[in-house]
């Protein structure tokens, strides 16, 4: 059996919950973590049922955490500094994902998270001066479009990518999320967001409704995983850990998305979510047929790659009534049929690339 099996994926839910099975194989599990970033979620959670563990396992987790810690405590204070940065020409960016989930996060906890980078999300008129303020306390262009570069949408800039080579981390600074178009006002994630002081700073962290609606845009929307039968489970966890924090109205959250496929990949996310760690609320949703099959596919796909092809060809078939919205971007068509066939075309092949890390 490869660690990367729908049994696997259980009892790794199970550990990440606090309840490892009594047959738990531990070689597979942590191999699954590794994998697909939790492991210092696994790390965390293990401390509840440390002595039942073999010492090789308890140790290498231990080490795993105090060494996510350190690497947290240097993107915290990288944040911090970023965050003071930008104050100081008048932006207060808000923080989203992991970097939200970071300034919240009690000392105890400081390596319970694993993180890849740092988002920030600013106006889309703040974006140029955030750029460059940030160039100057060292930070490098590694990836980033002009103006007016986010396609078929003049008003937004693309995500700009930014880094210096002694941080443990990149930041990712963005000015609206891709996705449907109903997100690219980014004050609706101010008005869904509170203000608060980080070391001098101020910045905003949206609230637990805001974090969920944000991380579905992310991975069903623009990683596409509602397209390949993918999971991020490190995504699904804080998912899950959000709505138990607050309660979540799933029939609001809903009402954001268009009907079809915005819709079908939204219950898929959370139907997801639900059967792996369980959410007050979701297991009621009226999800439709299409989002319980995907559920299905995701558990059979699994660890068996070469299903991977036939089911995306499925799912894209399945959908092409509503081929106008399968855009990741949300924008505008481009003014010109050939500038659009390119970018749908592009966008198609970008469906079938190999499986990033972190997803399984």
């Amino acid at each position: 059996m490869t660690a990367r099996s729908y049994r696997n994926l259980l009892a790794l839910a199970a550990c990440l919950k606090g309840s490892p099975p009594a047959d738990v194989h531990w070689d597979h599990v942590i191999a699954l973590a590794n994998e697909s970033l939790t492991v210092s979620s696994l790390a965390f959670a293990a401390r509840n049922y440390a002595a039942d563990m073999p010492d090789d396992v308890r140790e290498y987790l231990a080490l795993i955490y105090d060494r996510n810690s350190e690497r947290n405590r240097r993107l915290l204070a990288q944040l911090t500094e970023a965050v003071y940065c930008l104050n100081r020409i008048d932006v207060e960016p808000v923080l989203m994902k992991g970097a939200a989930l970071l300034v919240a996060q009690r000392p105890g906890e400081i390596g319970a998270r694993m993180l890849t980078d740092i988002d920030i999300l600013v106006r889309p008129a703040d974006m140029a001066s955030s750029i460059e303020a940030l160039q100057g306390i060292g930070y490098e262009i590694r990836l980033a479009a002009g103006s007016g570069s986010w396609p078929g949408n003049p008003r937004f800039h693309l995500p700009a990518v930014l880094e210096r080579p002694t941080d443990a981390g990149s930041i990712d600074l963005q000015c609206r999320p891709k996705g449907p178009a109903f997100f690219s006002d980014i004050e609706w994630l101010y008005e869904h967001s509170r203000r608060i002081a980080l070391d001098g700073g101020d910045v905003h962290v949206p609230s637990p409704f805001a974090q969920i609606v944000f991380l579905i845009l992310h991975d069903q929307f623009q990683d596409g995983d509602y397209w390949r039968g993918l999971i991020d489970l490190r995504h699904l966890l804080d998912l899950s850990k959000l709505a138990a924090s607050d309660g979540v109205n799933w029939e609001q959250l809903m009402s954001l998305f268009a009907g079809g496929y915005e819709r079908h990949a939204v219950e898929t996310q959370i139907l997801t979510a639900a059967t792996l760690f369980g959410m007050a609320g979701a297991p009621g949703l009226s999800a439709g047929t299409l989002p319980r099959l995907q559920l299905q596919r995701r558990r059979v796909q699994l660890g068996r790659d070469y299903l991977f092809l036939p089911f995306t060809v499925f799912t894209l078939l399945t959908e092409i009534a509503h081929y106008s919205s399968w855009d990741r971007y949300g924008g505008e068509p481009y003014p010109s049929r050939r500038q659009e066939a390119k970018r749908k075309l592009r966008e198609l092949r970008r469906i079938f690339r190999p499986r990033p890390p972190g997803k399984i």
